[in-house]
């Protein structure tokens, strides 16, 4: 038995080519079809004249928007600028007859408060580390910027807290999660 070779011609050899000349020329044909119509066919984009307000009265002038180029700024509309801090005093309104007045406190002896203190740090951001950390327990907690001897420190605090139950109660259960605290007594 003789073993016979088959040969083979390779009349596809080349077509991946020519299909891939063939496709290129049809996309950029139909690239330049598809600006061709563009350009004849009328934009939505185009400028037109402004349509005529419907609500504005004959023979008289519409009101202009304001921030138009050349306009004058318009009029400040809102008192709350004028008493931000470095502007002016805020005026308390009198009270009316439908407001109670205030009790009269027969002792003028100020008001304990109690803050938990979760640390004090040269870096902020070690302040904001550690108050994203207490965030993550539900812990609120504000950083305050103080100068202590011409250092300037960032005091991580939680508080204030009326009753030093509820504090001694908060730092309890900072401990069993892993964070110290110190107990800070102020007054109002």
């Amino acid at each position: 038995m003789k073993a016979t070779q088959h040969t083979r011609s390779h009349p596809a050899r080349g077509n991946t080519l020519v299909g891939m000349f063939v496709g290129l020329v049809l996309g950029v044909a139909i690239a330049a079809a598809v600006v061709w119509y563009m350009k004849r066919v009328e934009t939505p984009f185009a400028s037109r004249a402004a349509p005529a307000p419907q609500n504005v009265a004959p023979g008289s002038q519409p009101i202009p928007l304001p921030g138009k180029p050349g306009e004058a700024a318009p009029e400040n509309r809102f008192q709350f600028y004028d008493i931000l801090p470095g502007k002016a005093d805020a005026v308390p309104q009198a009270p009316s007859a439908t407001t109670p007045a205030p009790a009269a406190s027969t002792s003028a002896a100020p008001v304990k408060l109690h803050y938990l203190q979760a640390g004090a740090f040269s870096d902020p951001q070690e302040a904001d580390n550690l108050k994203a950390a207490l965030a993550m327990k539900g812990m609120e907690a504000h950083v305050q910027q103080v100068m202590v001897q011409g250092s300037t420190f960032f005091r991580l605090r939680l508080g204030p807290y009326k009753k030093i139950d509820e504090a001694s109660g908060i730092r309890a259960k900072l401990a069993q999660q892993g964070v110290e605290t110190l107990l800070i007594n102020a007054e109002e």
